[in-house]
């Protein structure tokens, strides 16, 4: 039996009479799947301008965030330790010259640049071997142990305060907390070697060590405590000075010329601009790649746009760990 609506051949699946209800019945399911099949087909919708821009946002921040942590995680430990090397080389090379440091201000009277290799660190209970520069904020202690500037020297009278990261850029006072009292250790500047004994360890609340008296001399290292990536405190290690004190210069700075970079846990704000380049360069090559994945192929723009993406990610990184606390 069939009927015409509207213009349309329509099969109507009731059987006709006399006809075999077997095959009837067989005829009737098979149209209804038919049915349901057309009408569960989806429809699609191509996506809004609005849409794309969230997922191009979407897939910039994943990008930023994956370059960030291959950066603190794996490229910052490589960074660490290239850097060490070269810094090792020019302070091994000062002391044969003996232009190495001897106090704030270098043989000129200026004061000594940040970055500028001053001592040697050895721990042995830590298996530490570390090319000390002078300076403490972000940037500086990327390259390793890092000597707060209004201190004297390690060696000399007084308190001596050196500062390190805990976990990135290779977290070279991540383990301090295992050293006990009465260990060992020695520094070495460009007026020799001094020797250094455990004393105790504080946090936020411990009493402080007492007041030094004539040429006696300490040395306070410093760095992050809590979990890693994610500091709550710090803390600090004192040494006391048990070798012979070395001279010294009267101090030129002191707490109060100190930027709030340069204290524990403090973050570096003076590379905005690297920052905000680094970040337009991104969106552009974010941009470029979205062009390139719709004209030019999906294949062409892995290879193109992916290297180009994670250099400029890294780069990101880099600028980024500079806001970060100094001590992580």
């Amino acid at each position: 039996m069939t009927a015409t609506v509207t213009g349309r051949r329509h099969t109507d699946p009731r059987p006709e009479r006399g006809s075999d209800p077997r095959s009837a019945y067989r005829g009737a399911v098979a149209w209804l799947r038919r049915t349901a099949r057309r009408r569960a087909t989806p429809v699609r919708i191509p996506p809004s301008p609005r849409q794309k821009a969230l997922s191009l946002a979407l897939a910039m921040i994943s990008v930023m965030l994956f370059g960030q942590l291959i950066n603190v995680v794996i490229i910052s430990q490589v960074q660490h330790a290239t850097t060490q090397a070269r810094l090792f080389e020019e302070f091994r090379t000062s002391l044969a010259e003996g232009s190495a440091p001897l106090g704030q201000t270098d043989h000129e009277g200026a004061l000594v640049s940040p970055g500028t290799p001053l001592a040697f660190l050895a721990i042995p209970a830590l298996g530490l071997n570390e090319t000390v520069v002078e300076g403490t904020t972000s940037r500086e202690l990327m390259d390793g142990v890092g000597h707060r500037r209004d201190t004297p020297l390690p060696g000399q009278s007084g308190t001596s305060v050196l500062m390190g990261r805990a976990a990135a850029y290779g977290g070279v006072f991540g383990q301090l907390s295992r050293l006990a009292t009465g260990e060992r250790f020695t520094v070495t500047t460009g007026l020799g070697e001094a020797e250094y004994e455990v004393t105790g360890q504080r946090r936020a609340g411990d009493p402080g060590p007492p007041l030094l008296a004539g040429y006696e001399g300490r040395l306070t290292l410093t760095t992050a405590a809590g979990h890693a990536f994610l500091p709550d405190e710090v803390l600090r290690l004192d040494a006391k000075l048990v070798s012979k004190a070395l001279p010294k210069a009267a101090p030129v700075l002191h707490a109060a010329s100190l930027q709030a970079s340069e204290l524990p846990l403090g973050s570096d704000t003076s590379d905005l601009v690297g920052l905000l380049v680094c970040l337009e360069l991104l969106v552009l090559a974010a941009l470029g790649a979205v062009w390139s994945w719709y004209r030019w192929g999906q294949r062409e723009t892995w290879l193109v746009f992916l290297p180009v993406l994670g250099v400029l990610s890294v780069l990101t990184g880099q600028q980024i760990s500079l806001l970060l606390p100094n001590l992580i």
